[in-house]
């Protein structure tokens, strides 16, 4: 083993470095999901938010624009997907509605991928946000248990007493489900790289997120949840072990869980329902969807749907479907663009996957396993991401089904945190090959 080891691979020790960027960012994750603004009057009153936006917004470009990397294949799908749903805005049936929507919400929430792929680009860097946007959702989980053990945040809606969200992003509890149905992929894969304090907050963020799963009484999110659950088990190498595991938590579960819960689980297949009719109201939106699709093949415009609609049938509910709001708003050219940046985030996931791999497998040949054993957990962290990104993804996906999810952060946060892991790829790359250079 070469003497100079160390020597040759210091820069290994930027890895654990961070700038004022990471912090930032990891701030502006917390600010945003915890709606600081609306929580802190003095926060909402200097526009606090906006003005952490604008800052990390300013700077990210700057250093984008000096940046003289290769564009990654998933940022040129995030800049046609892009043009795509600015091209609609002027074409749009509500102009002025579709373009604050775009500005609000797309351009907005895009902001945050630009953040990540920017400022995080070490494994420690990585370490700050995750812990971040998992404080973040601690705290409104943490929320929304007590809103549950209270009473504060339970009231009636069809039927059944349903929980509700703590802030105005996640007030309705199919909204509030996605949002707990989300942190699973975070938990289960997480879990087995962080050491066991954090095991125990992911463990207590489990219980958690069965709470609110339960407890909003979503099919969306019992959907969501059971594909999850079966995904996991797939792609595990002790599917036993996973089944096995899952089962008892079931069971652990069903005893506490009230009757009106387990009839709403049972209405996913029998469509019985307490009060209302919301299964007939969504095949009437989902048969209007289709009939404004045939009229409008090209789209009606970003979010212009329920205006359409009610001119068409006197009706203003959206599609509450991901796929017939990306087919209705962006015509039969968004859902292509939408499917192949979905598809483009998918491949360059598993590519990272395999790129930490090798690199893990790098560093077990070329340098001494027990000095660098740190990087080799970070590689096993960065790893554990992007499955759980990919997972996260799949959910999204799953909750598109019944639910509008076009226009939400979510995307982005995926986005970011999938650049930001080729990102840290390409510096293990880069360090690595030097490592081989100067030890000819």
């Amino acid at each position: 083993m070469d003497s100079n080891q160390p020597t040759k691979l210091a820069k290994l020790e930027l890895f654990s470095k961070n700038n004022i960027f990471v912090y930032l960012t990891s701030l502006y994750i917390i600010v945003w999901y915890l709606q600081l603004g609306t929580r802190v009057s003095i926060l909402g009153t200097i526009r606090f938010e906006f003005l952490l936006g604008a800052f990390l917004g300013l700077t990210a470009l700057f250093k984008q624009l000096q940046s003289r990397s290769a564009t990654a294949p998933l940022t040129k799908y995030v800049y046609l997907f892009f043009f795509i749903v600015i091209i609609q805005i002027p074409f749009s049936a509500v102009v002025e509605h579709s373009f604050d929507v775009f500005i609000d919400r797309v351009f907005k929430f895009s902001l945050l991928a630009l953040f990540i792929s920017t400022f995080i680009k070490t494994p420690a860097a990585l370490k700050i946000f995750i812990f971040a946007f998992l404080l973040a959702c601690l705290k409104l989980s943490l929320e929304g248990f007590i809103g549950w053990n209270s009473g504060s945040l339970v009231w009636q809606n069809q039927g059944i007493m349903r929980l509700h969200g703590s802030t105005p992003i996640l007030k309705h509890p199919n909204s509030f489900s996605g949002f707990g149905v989300g942190l699973l992929p975070f938990i289960y894969y997480l879990f087995p790289a962080v050491n066991r304090y954090y095991k125990v907050a992911l463990l207590a963020l489990l219980v958690l997120a069965i709470v609110i799963i339960i407890f909003t009484g979503s099919r969306t999110g019992y959907v969501a949840t059971i594909g999850f659950l079966g995904y996991a088990i797939y792609k595990s190498k002790y599917r036993l072990k996973v089944l096995t595991s899952f089962l008892l938590l079931l069971i652990a579960s069903y005893s506490f869980i009230p009757t009106q819960y387990i009839e709403r689980f049972e209405s996913i297949y029998t469509l019985e329902e307490k009060e209302g009719n919301s299964s007939g109201t969504r095949l009437k939106i989902l048969e209007d969807s289709v009939e404004i699709f045939l009229k409008h093949p090209f789209g009606v415009g970003v979010a212009a749907f329920p205006a359409v609609r009610e001119t068409y049938f006197g009706l203003k509910q959206d599609t509450h479907n991901l796929y017939f709001e990306v087919l209705t708003n962006l015509g039969v050219q968004g859902l292509v663009v939408f499917i192949l940046l979905i598809s483009q985030l998918f491949k360059t996931i598993n590519k990272n996957e395999r790129e930490l791999n090798r690199i893990k497998s790098l560093f077990v040949c070329l340098v001494n396993t027990t000095s660098f054993a740190a990087e080799i957990k970070n590689l096993e962290f960065c790893i554990s991401v992007g499955r759980a990104v990919r997972a996260f993804i799949i959910i999204r996906l799953l909750l598109g089904v019944f639910g509008m999810d076009l226009y939400e952060i979510y995307w982005w946060l995926a986005i970011g945190l999938t650049l930001s892991i080729s990102s840290i790829c390409s510096k293990y790359l880069t360090t690595i090959n030097d490592y081989k250079l100067n030890a000819v």
